[in-house]
C-alpha cells in the first residue's frame, strides 16, 4: 500500500521538469540540460540522464555562494607557455580601453621584457594599464620598467612590500598567488607566470609545463573583480570601478570564477574544490605541482576510491626547489602514507610522476562534465595564505579537453608503486619525513596570525558560554537594583 502511495505522489517525466525549471531556473536548466542530453550520452537511458541533471544541477546551485557564476561564456584551453603567451599578448595589443594584469612572478627575461613592450604601448594608447605584481615572486623585475611604465601613464604596483615597511600589508608569508589578465572583454587565468621557464622554443628555456585558460563572456567581468579584490587587499593605494559586463554569447557555457583571500574569510575555491571531489562517481582526474595536501583535500581524496570512481593524479616528478628538492621529498613522504592507506584501490588509483619537465600545470576534471583550472596549489600555501583565482566550468568539451591533455601526459610519466625503492628505503623515508614535516610546520598560520579566526571564534564561544551559564543568574539580579553602576 505504501508503495502504491509512493508511486502515486511522485510527478511524471514532464511535471518532474517543470519542478526542476521552476526551483533551479530556466538558465541552469538549460546549461545543465544541455551537457547531459541524448548526444552527448547516448548510451545512458532517460532516468539516469533525469538523475543526473538533478544531481550536477543540486550542487552547482548549492555552489553558486561562493563565488561569481554567469552563463553565455566562451572558454579555451592554451597547453604551453608560447601558445598561452601569443595568444595573452595579441590580447593586450588589440585592448583599447584597458589591460589589467596580475601575476605572482614578472621576471626580467626576454618573455618579460615582450610584455613590459606590449603594456608600454597599451599605456601610450591610452588604455587604462594596471600592474600587479607579487614583491617577492617579481622582486627581478627591473625598476627601470616599473618607471618607465608609470612615465606613459601606467599603475605599478607590488603586493605587500618588505620595504618600506608602511606599505606592508600583512606578514611576510602573505603573498598574491593570483594570475589574472583582462583587456577589454578577455580575459585570461591559470597557472602561467610571466618568466622564462614557462616559455618554450620561443619565449623561455622549457623547464615548466603549465597550462592557461582564454575566457569570452560575462565571466570576464567577473574575473575583473577579483583582480579589483587584489588592490584593495593591497592597501587600495591603487582602485578600480567594476568593468562593464561583456555580453552573453550564444551557445555559451556556465563558469564560476572562484578566489581565495584568508584574510577576509573567503575560501570559495577551497570549498569547490572539496564539494567538486565529493561529488565525483566516474572519474576524477588531478594535475597539479607541490602535492601535499590540506586534511579536508586529502580526505575528500581518500574517499573517491571508496565510492567506485577512479582517481588519476599527475604530479611533477623533477624539482624546482634548489639545491635540495623539498617539494619532492615532502610528495612522496604523502604519496607514501596514501598509498598505503588505500591498498586495495589499486586498480582505481593511479600516480603518475612526469619527469621530462616540471608539472606546474593545475587543472581538475570530474565526471567528464566539470572542470576547475586555476593558481591553486594542493598545499598549505595555498589553502592557507596566498590570494589565490580558479575557474570552474560545467560543459562536457571543456572537462574532455582537459581530460585528453592529463592522459597524454599520463602516457609520457611513470607510475609511483609502493614497490618503488624511495618508498622503502629507510635512509629516504626519513628524509622524506623530515621534508613533509618541515612543510607542514612552515604552513601552520600560527606563526604569522594570518588563519586566526577559529582561535578568536573559540575563545569568543568560550566567553559567551561562561557568561551565560555562570552570571547569568547575577546580571539578572543586578539589572533590578536600580542606582548601581
Amino acid at each position: 500500500w505504501v508503495q502504491t502511495k509512493w508511486e502515486r505522489w511522485q510527478p511524471s517525466e514532464p511535471r518532474r521538469h517543470e519542478y526542476f525549471r521552476w526551483f533551479y531556473g530556466d538558465e541552469l536548466d538549460e546549461c545543465v540540460g544541455s551537457v547531459f542530453s541524448r548526444k552527448n550520452f547516448p548510451e545512458l537511458d532517460e532516468t539516469t540522464l533525469e538523475a543526473k541533471r538533478l544531481k550536477w544541477a543540486t550542487l552547482l546551485r548549492r555552489n553558486q555562494k561562493y563565488g561569481y557564476h554567469s552563463t553565455g561564456n566562451r572558454v579555451t584551453v592554451l597547453e604551453g607557455g608560447d601558445c598561452c603567451y601569443d595568444e595573452m599578448l595579441a590580447s593586450i595589443g588589440a585592448a583599447r580601453e584597458r589591460v589589467w594584469c596580475e601575476s605572482y612572478i614578472f621576471d626580467k627575461s626576454y618573455v618579460g621584457e615582450t610584455f613590459f613592450r606590449a603594456l608600454l604601448a597599451a599605456a601610450k594608447r591610452d588604455c587604462d594599464v594596471v600592474l600587479l605584481v607579487d614583491y617577492i615572486g617579481s622582486f627581478g623585475l627591473p625598476m627601470e620598467w616599473v618607471s618607465e611604465l608609470q612615465r606613459a601613464g601606467a599603475e605599478v604596483s607590488f603586493f605587500n612590500p618588505v620595504m618600506p615597511f608602511n606599505a606592508s600589508v600583512g606578514p611576510l608569508s602573505f603573498r598574491d598567488h593570483r594570475k589574472v589578465l583582462i583587456c577589454d572583454g578577455v580575459g585570461f587565468c591559470g597557472g602561467m607566470n610571466i618568466q622564462k621557464e614557462v616559455g618554450e622554443a620561443k619565449y623561455g628555456s622549457s623547464h615548466f609545463y603549465d597550462v592557461h585558460s582564454k575566457l569570452e563572456g560575462p565571466c570576464v567581468a567577473d574575473l575583473a573583480d577579483v583582480f579589483r579584490d587584489s588592490l584593495l587587499e593591497n592597501g587600495g593605494r591603487h582602485s578600480r570601478d567594476p568593468m562593464p559586463r561583456p555580453p552573453r554569447i550564444d551557445g555559451g557555457i556556465y563558469v564560476q570564477i572562484l578566489q581565495s583571500n584568508v584574510r577576509q574569510r573567503r575560501r570559495t575555491l577551497q570549498k569547490v574544490i572539496a564539494r567538486s571531489i565529493n561529488s565525483a562517481d566516474e572519474s576524477l582526474y588531478i594535475t597539479t605541482a607541490y602535492f601535499f595536501p590540506p586534511g579536508f583535500l586529502r580526505r575528500a581524496l581518500m574517499q573517491v576510491p571508496a565510492r567506485g570512481a577512479s582517481l588519476s593524479l599527475l604530479l611533477s616528478g623533477s624539482s624546482d626547489f634548489y639545491p635540495v628538492p623539498g617539494d619532492l621529498l615532502a610528495q612522496t613522504h604523502f604519496l607514501r602514507r596514501f598509498l598505503s592507506e588505500t591498498r586495495g584501490y589499486e586498480s582505481q588509483i593511479s600516480v603518475n610522476l612526469y619527469g621530462d619537465r616540471h608539472m606546474h600545470a593545475k587543472h581538475m576534471s570530474v565526471d567528464g562534465v566539470f572542470s576547475y583550472i586555476g593558481s591553486f596549489n594542493y598545499d598549505l600555501y595555498s589553502a592557507r595564505r596566498n590570494l589565490e583565482v580558479g575557474v570552474a566550468v560545467f560543459d562536457q568539451s571543456f572537462a574532455q579537453r582537459l581530460q585528453s591533455l592529463h592522459q597524454t601526459k599520463v602516457s609520457e610519466s611513470r607510475r609511483a608503486t609502493l614497490q618503488d625503492w624511495w618508498f622503502q628505503q629507510p635512509g629516504a623515508q626519513l628524509a622524506c619525513a623530515v621534508a613533509y614535516g618541515c612543510i607542514r610546520l612552515s604552513g601552520r598560520n600560527f606563526f604569522d596570525g594570518l588563519d586566526c579566526f577559529e582561535q578568536k571564534w573559540l575563545v569568543r564561544k568560550a566567553s559567551l558560554t561562561y557568561l551565560l551559564e555562570e552570571q547569568a543568574a547575577q546580571f539578572v539580579g543586578m539589572s533590578m537594583m536600580w542606582g548601581l553602576d
